[in-house]
């Protein structure tokens, strides 16, 4: 016990010795204004070295490239360039082929070594290439050939429509289309003008085509032979173009006339001896397959039947005997 109690003095004795030299020394350096260094924290000491490491990861990626790696960006460069100038060669040689073909086919490849021409019975092939400006030997693909179907169908007014197509390597291909239906409007002097269904004028007579259908109560102001007709009366033009377009597209046969005074007031003369009163122009078809289901009734019960014929709007059909 004397022993232990003897080392706790001998201890007390060292720290108060050790307490007088730290007073000391602390006396001393506050006149020079410092303080004793303090003892760092773990955790300032941590980011200290994570500051470290990023400035040595920095320095890292700023180094200078080795000899290795400027070659392989130099061959990467060279790589590129070179497969630059490998595209632009295929593009430039695309370009010439594309016009050494261009050049062969408006000079040398595709003349025209034939020309057909179908549909035609108003006018033979001899008339027909007469007036065509399009030759053999000439290039398939440089001539004109909407221009070549407007002249045929000017210079031969017979000619509705004309169809003009190229076939390789070749071959001209002419699709006639004749006049379907000839309408007849008689003048002032007694003679009869022709006419198609657009109103070009086909040509001039001193008698009435027996085939043809009238167009009454029409008188025209020009009638040039090749060029549409200029009506007297332009506001019915629309009303009789409907109804000749109605009577060539729905090819209706024993039609013998066509007459139009108003929007409200159009008609059309079945045999001579029926007139179909249209009233308007809507549901024409509708109108005109009424009508004529009438006259097919009325042809099983009395073929010399006359009178009107009258279709409504609301689909009633009213036959009127003379």
């Amino acid at each position: 016990m004397k022993k232990k109690e003897n080392e706790k003095k001998v201890k007390r004795t060292l720290s108060q010795g050790r307490d007088n030299e730290f007073s000391t020394l602390n006396d001393s350096l506050g006149s020079f204004g410092l303080e004793p260094p303090k003892r760092r924290s773990h955790q300032p000491e941590r980011e200290y070295h994570n500051d470290s490491r990023t400035k040595a990861s920095g320095l890292q990626n700023d180094r200078p490239k080795t000899r290795n790696e400027i070659r392989a960006d130099e061959d990467k460069k060279r790589k590129s360039a070179k497969l630059r100038r490998k595209i632009l060669s295929y593009i430039l040689l695309v370009v010439a082929i594309a016009a050494v073909i261009i050049v062969l086919s408006l000079t040398v490849l595709f003349n025209i070594n034939t020309i057909t021409i179908k549909g035609n019975k108003k006018y033979n092939n001899q008339e027909i290439t007469a007036v065509l400006p399009i030759e053999k030997g000439k290039n398939l693909f440089v001539c004109d050939t909407k221009g070549a179907a407007k002249k045929l169908e000017e210079n031969l007014p017979y000619i509705y429509k004309a169809d003009i197509q190229r076939k390789i390597p070749s071959t001209i291909v002419v699709n006639i289309t004749e006049t379907p239906t000839v309408y007849s409007v008689l003048n002032s002097d007694k003679t009869y003008t022709l006419l198609d269904g657009n109103f070009k004028v086909l040509e001039t007579s001193a008698k009435k085509n027996k085939n043809s259908v009238t167009l009454d109560k029409l008188s025209l102001k020009t009638a040039v032979i090749g060029q549409v007709a200029e009506l007297s009366n332009k506001k019915i033009k629309k009303n009789l173009l409907t109804i000749t377009d109605a009577v060539n597209r729905l090819k209706l046969e024993n039609v013998t006339g066509v007459s139009s005074t108003d929007i409200n007031n159009n008609y059309i003369i079945y045999d001579k001896r029926i007139t179909i009163k249209l009233g308007n122009l809507e549901n024409i078809d509708n109108k005109i397959y009424s009508a004529l289901a009438v006259i097919d009734r009325l042809n099983e019960s009395n073929p010399q039947a006359e009178g009107i014929i009258t279709v409504s709007d609301d689909k009633q059909v009213y036959f009127t005997e003379k």
